[in-house]
């Protein structure tokens, strides 16, 4: 019987096959599929068989998904300009690395990675001549897998469809703050939802 892991694999590869004209190269390893876009500016994705799951992993980001059709979706989302990856920097260290989705509120963040604990503000503190800075990647290589405008209508596209401030590329903006705090949401402890507690 097929693995979850490799039932995922599988969809994820099958649904870019409908994509035969996109500047793709795909690449299938023993256990992976690597996409690389054929685009300036574009990162490559890696979907990782983990046998109960797939790892699929972004320019530093990843999740896991166990459902086929999602991991197929949040493949094909990252390859859209409506989803982006954002590496935020303290100093010149990457402290968290995060997706935002373009919806009808603007640019939302979710599913962050930490490289530094998010509960222990001393590690967040600024040092002498450090400022906090967001490395924003973001690439158009596959149109939206929906009408972006029935999906979210209030977003603010351009004439093309385009988010408004789309930028192909990496661009870097400096915060007054951090933005990786404020994501993380501690996971529920199993006695506790067991207990009530």
């Amino acid at each position: 019987m097929e693995s979850p892991g490799a039932a995922c694999l599988a969809e994820v590869k099958r649904t870019l096959e409908h994509f035969p004209d996109a500047p793709l190269k795909l690449e299938q390893r023993a256990q992976s599929l690597v996409i690389t876009p054929q685009t300036p500016g574009s990162y490559p994705i890696t979907v990782y068989d983990q046998g109960e799951d797939v790892m699929i992993a972004a320019d530093r980001w990843h999740t896991h998904e166990v459902d086929p059709k999602q991991a197929a979706f949040a493949v094909l989302w990252l390859l859209t300009p409506y989803y982006r990856v954002i590496h935020e920097l303290k100093g010149g260290l990457l402290v968290a690395v995060w997706i935002e989705r373009l919806e009808n509120e603007g640019w939302v963040p979710f599913e962050p990675v930490y490289f530094i604990n998010p509960e222990y503000a001393p590690d967040w503190e600024l040092g002498d001549g450090e400022t906090y800075r967001h490395r924003i990647v973001q690439q158009n290589v596959l149109p939206s897998p929906v009408v972006y405008s029935q999906l979210y209508p209030d977003a603010v596209l351009d004439a093309d469809g385009l988010p408004s401030d789309y930028q192909a590329g990496v661009r870097v903006v400096e915060c007054a703050e951090p933005v990786g705090p404020s994501l993380f949401e501690p996971e529920d402890d199993e006695e506790d939802e067991e207990t009530g507690h």
